[in-house]
């Protein structure tokens, strides 16, 4: 806890006395990018389990990146504390974050032997989805249903190569965070390391186009962890994007598939589904951001929930986030809606008793 009270304070004393990013060129290492953020939010609304929070005030970003290009060898370091709010679910304390997944959640070393082509290694973001886990990099505070069911960090080793319109990555990793997790697992979850292919194709016809699979295999027998539970849940995503002008349209979809395995704690297989769509207006210094998402949770005999609304639940989302960036300052509002078929908040004695939920939030600070 002293650790990390004292790497808050320090981010907090180093972001707060830079305007902008800036490089540091050192004799050995050469040039050197620095960036990063400081941010707090506010949320507020109706509960969805009954002992949790209504209303939460906490950190959003404290972060700083270090980071040197490939040339031919670079590293990415970045550390700090960082909220991952999700429409629809309770809000926890961002230490839960750090707690998760340590106060370092990306540190990997890239090497690019040729034009195009890299391999990093190391504890590196997936590369599944489109919002980002910092919510300071995303245009929304919260972070949509599709990018719940998603993995946000793995440790692995990925080969990227890129060219002309095409682009390609393959690797392998620990699936979701197996690696990671701490031994404080729930009773009668086994800690075993996981392993699962990643991969990625994608083109760009044009300059403001672009589209993307994706897709992570893990093993069948994966064990559940305070990661993800299922941990064997097969994910295939398709990824579009195209900028016009001020304004942006882009696409997430998302399938998932989770194989029955007695190992896996999956006595029966579960799937679910979802998509996402993401509209902004860029008109500097103001920015409006909106997504509307539709999530599907199909019904199978394990009981098992891979959306977050509950098993065989479905819904809609909207989210409208405007905003206001001034380099180095930012502020933003957010109002969230969801809106199920089957009822999944406000928990009491077991029973759920709404089957919809308003959010609104606030978020504030800086990035350089």
């Amino acid at each position: 806890m002293k650790t990390k009270v004292f790497l808050l304070g320090i981010s907090f004393l180093a972001l707060t006395s830079m305007a902008e990013a800036f490089e540091l060129k050192t004799e050995k290492m050469g040039k050197l990018e620095v960036n990063g953020a400081l941010s707090g939010y506010l949320l507020s609304g109706k509960r969805i389990e009954e002992n949790a929070k209504e209303t939460r005030i906490d950190i959003a970003s404290t972060l700083i990146s270090v980071s040197k290009k490939a040339t031919p060898l670079g590293f990415t370091l970045m550390g700090g504390a960082f909220a991952t709010p999700v429409i629809g679910l309770d809000t926890y304390k961002t230490s839960d974050n750090v707690d998760l997944f340590s106060p370092l959640p990306l540190a990997f070393l890239e090497v690019s032997p040729s034009e195009g082509l890299s391999i990093s290694a190391g504890r590196m973001g997936t590369i599944i989805g489109y919002e980002s886990p910092f919510t300071f990099q995303n245009n929304y505070l919260q972070r949509g249903l599709v990018w719940n069911m998603q993995p946000l960090f793995t440790h692995g080793i990925r080969l990227s190569y890129n060219w002309k319109l095409l682009s390609a990555k393959i690797g392998i990793n620990d699936a979701y965070y197996s690696l990671g997790v701490d031994s404080n697992t729930p009773s009668g979850w086994k800690r075993k390391l996981a392993y699962a292919l990643e991969g990625s194709l994608g083109i760009t016809p044009v300059k403001d186009f672009s589209l993307s699979f994706n897709f992570l295999i893990p093993e069948k027998d994966a064990r559940p962890n305070e990661a993800a539970n299922p941990a064997n849940k097969q994910q295939y995503n398709l990824i579009m994007s195209y900028t016009l002008g001020n304004f942006t349209l882009a696409g997430d979809l998302l399938y998932v598939y989770a194989p029955d395995s007695q190992k896996a704690q999956v006595p029966y297989s579960a799937k679910a589904y979802g998509g996402a769509l993401h509209f902004s207006y860029d008109y500097a210094p103001f920015k409006l951001a909106l997504r509307a998402e539709y999530v599907k949770d199909k019904k199978d005999k394990g009981g098992i929930d891979l959306v977050g609304l509950g098993e065989n639940n479905r819904g809609y989302t909207l989210t409208f986030t405007p905003g206001y960036y001034k380099d180095p300052f930012f502020i933003r509002a957010e109002i969230s809606y969801v809106k199920a078929k089957e009822d999944f908040a406000d928990i009491k004695g077991g029973n759920p008793t709404r089957d919809s939920q308003t959010r609104v939030g606030f978020e504030v600070g800086l990035k350089f």
